[in-house]
């Protein structure tokens, strides 16, 4: 008989990230309920209806099943409570009639089993009033602040499992080439080892608009790995000393639960050219960074991708690029993409378009972005409701007409391509030089 494992795996350690998390989120979810404050404590609920989702969802081996099966079943338990409440508070909030439909007093103080009574010291454990330090069983954090270490926790990025790789429309070359370098090797890592190895730092450049943020969080779903969403703020502070800091908690985090995806957006702002005038504090978070960085590039063994996106590749600073070895021109969308996008928008909606009109609406968007298509589909489905006037406020919603293509043509009045042929010029010139296409 298998014994269980002495110490917490990766899989075990992701449980016990996700589950503290959804801890959090489902206890200020119900001090909202408790307050009255309905609206907050759904958006609470939906993010540690999320993290427990992903918990659940994780994947483990016989003798890790052995310490992860009780806390398993009752995560699954807390889930149906947290859907149940979520389901009961939608319906609450959309009545305009009665928003006391569900008051404190005929509602079942939320999912009472949540998170009690662990079953064993090798379990995840919701927090206390003290904060839970960080363990680590392969030396990573050993030197790490555990303050700084939940900081970074923070910021691991819970809805990336809502995001698809069908989601992302278009942008077939891009796909491809992440395909290869991070979900192949994350998923058969047994197949990509000496000219193989896959490279540790990838840079998505273009305009904006264009996908780059939705990218990376697919990749991140596909691969399995755990993805820190990191702003440039999240990584600066006021106190001398501690953005240096931040960023080995960063990288020492991201190895403890590699598997994992750091993905920088805006990295511009943070990895900028070096100048004379430069403040010393931001030149030495650049330093540490590189450091970082170049430690992940130059252990083989290490499974972190640092994944770059930014809308001004040209301000990058030189030693930052040759760091990202793989970079990848995020374009905007071409004629058919658009009308895959297009297609995507009113997938769910109620429509009377043509093949022809549809693809008229593409010809008169040359030059949108998906952000732009996006905003062009939403003010064409406000055009029904602008016709019903002050009526829009008793009519049913079955009396609405559906969207047609005199909408488009009138959202398109109003709603304009946001990148200039200067810059998308631009652009093409530094892809040329030192870039790689994606369409």
């Amino acid at each position: 008989m298998n014994s269980a494992p002495t110490n917490q795996t990766i899989a075990l350690k992701k449980q016990r990230l996700y589950h503290d998390r959804a801890y959090t989120f489902v206890k200020a979810a119900l001090d909202y309920d408790d307050n009255g404050k309905l609206e907050a404590a759904l958006s609470s609920y939906e993010k540690g209806r999320v993290l427990l989702k992903e918990a659940i969802d994780l994947v483990f081996t016989p003798e890790e099943w052995l310490v992860a099966q009780d806390v398993e079943k009752k995560m699954q338990k807390n889930l149906l409570s947290v859907e149940q409440r979520i389901s009961e508070l939608k319906k609450s909030i959309g009545n305009q009639f009665n928003s006391t439909s569900i008051t404190k007093k005929n509602r079942k103080t939320g999912p009472p089993s949540i998170f009690a009574k662990p079953v064993n010291h090798d379990l995840p454990q919701p927090p206390t009033e003290k904060k839970r330090k960080v363990e680590s069983s392969s030396g990573y954090l050993k030197s790490i602040d555990p303050k700084l270490a939940h900081t970074i926790l923070d910021e691991v990025l819970v809805n990336s499992a809502s995001v698809k790789w069908d989601d992302v429309v278009g942008l077939a070359f891009a796909k491809q080439a992440l395909r290869e370098i991070v979900i192949l090797p994350t998923l058969r890592p047994e197949l990509f080892t000496g000219l193989r190895t896959p490279t540790r730092g990838v840079l998505l450049f273009g305009p904006p608009g264009t996908g780059k943020t939705l990218l990376a969080k697919a990749v991140a779903h596909e691969s399995k790995a755990t993805f820190f969403a990191i702003s440039a703020s999240s990584l600066t502070s006021k106190f001398v000393g501690e953005s240096e800091k931040l960023v080995r908690a960063l990288f020492a985090t991201a190895r403890e639960l590699q598997p994992a995806v750091i993905f920088i957006d805006e990295i511009d702002s943070i990895l900028t050219e070096r100048k004379d005038t430069e403040h010393e504090a931001s030149r030495r978070l650049k330093t540490e960074f590189l450091m970082q960085f170049d430690g992940v590039t130059s252990n083989t063994d290490a499974k972190v991708l640092v994944l770059g996106a930014t809308n001004k590749p040209q301000e990058l600073d030189q030693a930052a690029l040759r760091r990202f070895a793989k970079r990848i021109y995020i374009p905007l969308p071409s004629a058919e993409a658009r009308l895959a996008l297009l297609q995507h928008l009113l997938k769910n909606q109620d429509f009377n378009i043509s093949a022809s009109e549809a693809n008229d609406i593409v010809q008169r968007s040359e030059g949108y972005s998906a952000s732009d298509m996006n905003e062009l589909a939403k003010d064409a489905a406000l055009g029904p409701l602008r016709e019903l006037g002050d009526d829009v406020l008793h009519v049913g919603a079955d009396a609405v007409r559906p969207i047609n293509f005199k909408d488009f043509v009138s959202a398109q009045a109003t709603v304009r391509a946001s990148v200039s042929p200067e810059s998308l010029a631009q652009y093409e010139r530094w892809n040329e030089q030192y870039g790689k296409t994606g369409i």
